[in-house]
């Protein structure tokens, strides 16, 4: 009876020993998902972060396109004003030598 009691003992200590085993298992995890947690938490903010950083960008990189386009249209412009002018000055300067051999 005595090693039936004795044996017992053994096992619920056994037993014991496992389960605050098995307790501070349970709290290491507990905690590494509460790291987790707060590292996913700063990422989502990052992660904000960068996605509006990447809208800005677009709008600069359309706003630049669109300047760009711009800047191209004005240069065709100016070229087009200045052989218009060429050709101005050219026809003032035809119409004023035969001003002058008719005279």
């Amino acid at each position: 009876m005595r090693a039936e009691a004795d044996a017992a003992i053994l096992r619920a200590e056994e037993a014991e020993a496992k389960i605050k085993q098995q307790d501070l298992i349970i709290t290491s995890k507990e905690q590494e998902i509460t790291s987790l947690v707060h590292r996913l938490s700063l990422l989502e903010a990052e992660n904000e972060k960068l996605e509006e950083k990447l809208k800005e960008y677009k709008s600069s990189s359309l706003e630049s396109e669109h300047s760009k386009t711009t800047a191209e249209n004005l240069v065709r412009k100016v070229q087009l004003l200045e052989e218009e002018l060429d050709n101005a000055e050219k026809n003032v300067k035809e119409t004023v030598e035969k001003q002058v051999s008719t005279d």
